[in-house]
């Protein structure tokens, strides 16, 4: 990244002279207005890019502090070990019954058992074979090997899912072609030669493109949401971290075509926004930001719950704390048609993660978070106490727990 430099007005101070003084304050403010239009060649990473990993070097430790047999769900919680190359499986007594030996950014059991995998954690993106396997999604099976992949040109990152046709999605990184770098008109962003951006893209199981959403060509590129572009990264525009589905949901049953299943619900972290894609139109077609202490201040892990599970229909997303409430995570259940809070988490400082972090209802009213860079995983009750921990010495990746009957590969374990 070109160094940016303002010159030093002490160098030209004519001495005793008042037309000397206004002679330095002209080229002061010229060399600086100069610096502030000089063209930066390369973006710099994101604030989350920068987060220092773990030494290596140390041995993965984990501790279970908290386990109420009472109340928390009982399930396996898979865990990304980000330093160990470890994704893991945990039981409810904080015991690895299963290990695969792989980095991961993002991790999800499917109900045959196999992994799909997302790899490039921050330590990852540094480390072969990780750093190259960054551009390709991964299924592995129980035993840890390769029974799928799709590599792409373009940076994998942040989520995957698969969906119930058997097609996967996910989210490419990419820089703005020129033809909208020239709609630009911010001055902190014309600062820069290229503006990252960002996809959603749908392959089927021969990795043929079934469906695609580029940011730029819904959303405008003068904008940064509700944070606007002075308190992010001006480089990094929409920084996309979550690909979901909506499920049936009784919003759509009652006649509201916004929360169509199958629209795809995001996060754009740096505009502090969630938003619903139509799938069919591509248009935006629902936006929260929300108000509770700001609003919304980076966010991640946005998803509609599931039927059958207590809060069904309402959106569940972990509001970081990035800028707003700066220190304090807070963990947010929204009714979408309305807006209005239903439920909410926080502790505090006691919780807080400036990046990443995960959300999850469970089928006995709780709800799973994992705390990521702390490498804390833990389940609340809907009164806010604590019924089940697990911390690690490692940052982890979206953590989450899975019933004990989700899938066969579970019974052969000891």
């Amino acid at each position: 990244m070109a160094t940016i430099r303002s010159k030093n007005p002490l160098e030209y101070i004519i001495p005793f002279s008042f037309l000397g003084a206004l002679l330095v304050a002209a080229f002061w403010f010229q060399g600086n207005h100069s610096a502030s239009t000089e063209k930066v060649k390369t973006p710099p990473p994101s604030e989350d890019e920068e987060t220092e990993v773990t030494d290596v070097d140390q041995p993965f430790l984990s501790d279970l502090t908290v386990y109420n047999r009472e109340k928390a769900f009982k399930g396996l919680t898979l865990y990304s070990v980000v330093g160990k190359a470890e994704v893991l499986l945990f039981s409810m007594e904080g015991k690895v019954l299963h290990r695969w030996p792989v980095d991961a950014q993002r991790a999800r059991l499917l109900p045959n058992g196999n992994l799909l995998v997302l790899h490039g954690s921050k330590w990852g993106t540094r480390v072969s074979p990780w750093k190259e396997l960054k551009f390709t999604v991964r299924e592995y099976t129980w035993d840890g090997d390769v029974a799928w992949e799709y590599p792409s040109s373009e940076r994998i990152h942040h989520d995957v899912q698969r969906l119930s046709n058997g097609d996967t999605i996910f989210a490419v990184r990419r820089n703005l072609a020129p033809q909208y770098m020239q709609l630009i008109t911010h001055p902190k962003r014309l600062r820069f030669d290229t503006i990252r951006t960002d996809s959603l893209v749908e392959i089927n199981r021969e990795g043929a493109v079934t469906w695609r959403w580029n940011a730029e060509e819904v959303l405008d590129v003068n904008s940064c949401g509700n944070a606007g572009c002075e308190r992010e990264n001006a480089a990094d525009w929409t920084h996309i971290n979550t690909v979901s589905p909506l499920p049936n949901n009784r919003w759509f049953d009652a006649g509201d075509t916004r929360f169509r299943p199958g629209n795809i619900l995001t996060v754009l972290r740096n505009w502090w926004e969630m938003k619903i894609i139509d799938k069919k139109s591509k248009d935006v077609v629902w936006s929260f930001s929300g108000d509770y202490r700001g609003g919304l201040s980076g966010g991640h892990d946005a998803y509609m719950i599931e039927p059958g599970l207590p809060g069904a229909g309402n959106i569940l997303v972990f509001d970081n704390g990035r800028k707003l409430h700066k220190g304090e995570s807070i963990i947010l259940e929204i009714e979408p048609p309305t807006g209005k809070l239903v439920w909410k988490y926080e502790d505090g400082t006691n919780f807080f993660s400036n990046s990443a972090g995960s959300v999850q209802r469970l089928p006995n009213g709780n709800t799973f978070i994992s705390d990521d860079l702390s490498g804390r995983a833990f389940e609340v009750t809907p009164e806010g106490e604590i019924v089940w921990e697990l911390r690690g010495n490692f940052r982890t990746a979206r953590s989450q727990k899975y019933p004990l009957n989700y899938t066969e590969k579970f019974s052969t374990l000891q």
